[in-house]
């Protein structure tokens, strides 16, 4: 039986979840800019490079930043929308507890990862902001500032799997059989 929240704590749950999706989406945004960014600069670098036969020197870098900010940004964004790798199958031939039991604990076990990866990546990048740690190009780009990219992607990605944890302790999961049905609309 899925624990029962009074009316003032379901308000407070629903004030978070749209707290979380609204950071989710500015991540989603910020995902989406970055590829936007990552055109603009290829497209900069083909004219200088044929129109010029110049270049700015730093494309794969900041290529390579930008994919890795988008690849973090993106994340919340897949698991609040059904976007990630789950076994749905499995989870269609499960009863309603062993669900929430299988998804709360993956939750709770991504949640913790995260929340390593967030503790550690932070570390670094305190390190490289105390350091001056720099990246090897002719830009010489402070290295803090793509790892804290990563950072507040983890962040929105952990925030978005806490509410999927809490949605799987209250019971308030979506179905298998919906998400199913909704990628299969999607296909069509």
């Amino acid at each position: 039986m899925p624990w029962e929240l009074a009316t003032g704590d379901a308000h407070l749950m629903t004030q978070y979840e749209r707290f979380v999706d609204r950071v989710t989406s500015l991540s989603a945004h910020a995902a989406m800019l970055c590829v936007v960014l990552m055109v603009c600069h290829i497209l900069t670098e083909i004219v200088l490079r044929n129109a010029f036969s110049k270049s700015t020197f730093v494309l794969e870098e900041f290529v390579g930043y930008a994919t890795a900010a988008a690849a973090f940004f993106g994340l919340g964004a897949a698991l609040r929308d059904g976007e990630l790798i789950r076994v749905g199958l499995i989870l269609e031939f499960l009863g309603p507890k062993m669900r929430r039991l299988i998804e709360g604990t993956c939750a709770f076990l991504g949640l913790s990862t995260v929340g390593f990866l967030v503790w550690f990546l932070t570390r670094t990048v305190l390190r490289s902001w105390e350091r001056g740690t720099t990246s090897t190009s002719l830009l010489e780009t402070p290295l803090w500032i793509p790892q804290l990219l990563v950072v507040l992607g983890l962040i929105s990605f952990g925030l978005q799997m806490s509410v999927h944890l809490l949605q799987a302790i209250t019971g308030r999961l979506p179905e298998t059989a919906d998400l199913t049905a909704q990628l299969r609309q999607q296909d069509t």
